[in-house]
């Protein structure tokens, strides 16, 4: 199993994942089960507590007057349980963009094989295979082996649904407060509508490449960081009113690459009519 996975984005522009190993993985798996388990127990006292309890035993005994057997019964409650921890995993990945509350405790989440957040379509499908990778339950053998012998370290779910599991990292600290600020609408999801400015439009998918890009800079090395901060800064600076050629002598581009980059998650999320500069401030820029 590979520690990192490569991603190609719509841009042509590659971002590095660290892929999550079979330990943490497992970690959250052992968290979100417990929370299952709770869920469970939660819902038989609620069931008890209102009274259907009596209403399901004169339904066993007429079952078994009318010959049902004992093995359908068992059926129903293994399909009601699965129902119950398929739903808990659909509900928290699709609309927590991959994150449950293990995951989240363990500091990984699923993300689609384009680098985007899932939903949950995806939640859906690789949730469903999970009866699949557990065998024999509740042990995840075979989710397990698939795990160790596939290069990026995908269960049979994440191979049916086209997801991998990643460690997410929003180590922004350095950055200051509005890198905080930024790391905070990235887990909450709010800087994923286009951006119309005074030259033209960036779009939906630049501004999740932007958060993709700032989310692991730092994991990247410099000569990678120069390149990625550029490559997704270059096509944006006709539409901030920055002069090309002088960025690109700058000595400083890739600090002032990603000052404008964070600059324009501001915007996206104020959806302020002017974009302050984010150049040297004894030499400010006016963008429009």
């Amino acid at each position: 199993m590979e520690e990192r996975v490569q991603i190609s984005t719509p841009d042509h522009v590659s971002l590095e994942f660290e892929l999550a190993g079979p330990g943490s993985r497992f970690s959250a798996y052992a968290i979100d089960f417990l929370f299952n388990v709770l869920l469970i127990v939660a819902i038989v006292l609620a069931v008890y507590a209102s009274g259907a309890v009596l209403s399901l035993r004169q339904f066993m005994g007429a079952a078994q007057g009318n010959g049902w057997s004992a093995s359908w019964i068992v059926a129903l409650l293994v399909l009601v349980i699965f129902l119950i921890n398929w739903g808990y995993y659909v509900f928290f990945e699709g609309l927590g963009k991959g994150s449950t509350p293990g995951k989240k405790r363990m500091g990984i989440r699923v993300i689609r094989q384009d680098g985007l957040p899932i939903g949950l379509r995806e939640a859906a499908l690789r949730n469903l295979v999970r009866a699949a990778d557990m065998l024999p339950p509740p042990s995840y053998i075979l989710g397990g082996v698939v795990m160790h012998f596939d290069q990026q370290g995908r269960r049979l779910g994440d191979m049916v649904a086209g997801t991998y599991v990643v460690v997410e990292k929003f180590d922004i600290a350095a950055q200051g407060v509005s890198g905080a600020a930024w790391a905070k609408r990235v887990e909450q999801g709010r800087s994923r509508q286009a951006l119309t400015l005074p030259r033209g439009t960036i779009s939906a998918q630049q501004l999740v490449l932007i958060e993709q890009f700032l989310a692991r800079s730092r994991e990247l090395s410099q000569d990678r960081r120069r390149q990625i901060a550029w490559q997704i800064t270059e096509p944006l600076l006709t539409l901030l009113g920055e002069d090309r050629e002088n960025l690109a002598r700058s000595a400083e581009r890739t600090e002032r690459c990603e000052r404008l980059l964070l600059q324009i998650l501001d915007l996206a999320r104020a959806k302020a009519p002017a974009l302050a500069a984010a150049t040297k401030p004894q030499q400010p820029t006016v963008l429009f």
